[in-house]
């Protein structure tokens, strides 16, 4: 109901009473008053918006090359899955270390790294084991990492990127985007090793899923080997060098937040 006696509000209007469904109590606001909070509901979630749209790209603005949580000192590996696809005629093991290098470098952030990129491949006359230097029966190994904005981690160490259940699926690309491929060529057993399958030039050759983060996510099977399909990369061996910051994701989502606060400080004073 409208008050409209002496006490109503003649500048902001009639003084409009709610009354409480759960106790008597007449509770009063006035138009301007109402206006006010409306507007202010208004502002924070544009705020909120804005600063969820600024974390969310810019957590996606690069992909990540010294994973969060290391120490200086910490030795590691990269991995991802090419956004670009090759056929798996060729039985040269060197044509798919070229081509992931290539793609590693097309990404700024990876060429700075200056490492050397292999290709999680096997032909007759090696396996991904050993073209990768990720043999568990020769060395213990560093946690593999992939590019996306969590710093995921593949593996803990060699043996782990081979027994045949990864930490997750070796799906971000270079780029640090979700993959949308069809399939990636390995010629590799889940376990690194080859018997059948391997890049040969001929017969068919075996393949992964990279959404798979088992036995799959290698050898998914076999088929023809003139079909795209993408690889699977590894970096050589990293070392921080310097301490690792926050994701400047993360710090600009902070400053939004804080933002946030401010505006609701002063229209609340």
């Amino acid at each position: 109901m409208y008050e409209t006696g002496r006490n109503a509000d003649t500048i902001n209007g009639p003084r409009y009473f709610q009354i409480s469904t759960h106790k008597n109590i007449f509770v009063g606001f006035n138009r301007l008053e109402e206006e006010q909070m409306f507007i202010s509901k208004k502002v924070m979630s544009g705020l909120i918006g804005i600063a969820a749209s600024i974390f969310i790209a810019s957590a996606q603005a690069a992909p990540i090359t010294v994973p969060t949580g290391l120490n200086v000192g910490d030795s590691y590996r990269l991995a991802f899955v090419t956004s670009n696809t090759m056929n798996a005629i060729s039985s040269n093991l060197a044509d798919y270390n070229a081509f992931v290098t290539a793609a590693a470098n097309s990404q700024a952030t990876l060429a700075a790294l200056g490492t050397a990129w292999y290709a999680i491949a096997s032909n007759a006359a090696g396996n991904a084991r050993s073209n990768t230097g990720t043999d568990p029966t020769t060395a213990t190994g560093v946690p593999i990492y992939l590019l996306d904005s969590s710093s995921t981690k593949l593996a803990d160490n060699n043996a782990d990127l081979w027994d045949g259940t990864r930490d997750t699926p070796l799906n971000i690309t270079e780029a640090g985007t979700i993959w949308t491929g069809s399939l990636v060529w390995t010629g590799t057993d889940a376990d690194g090793l080859r018997t059948d399958g391997f890049f040969s030039g001929f017969g068919t050759t075996k393949f992964g899923l990279a959404n798979d983060s088992g036995m799959a996510g290698i050898n998914a099977g076999r088929t023809n080997p003139e079909l795209s399909g993408s690889i699977y990369a590894i970096s050589d061996v990293l070392t921080v060098a310097v301490a690792v910051p926050a994701p400047a994701g993360l710090a600009l989502f902070g400053l939004g937040i804080a933002g946030i606060m401010c505006v609701c400080r002063k229209r609340a004073t």
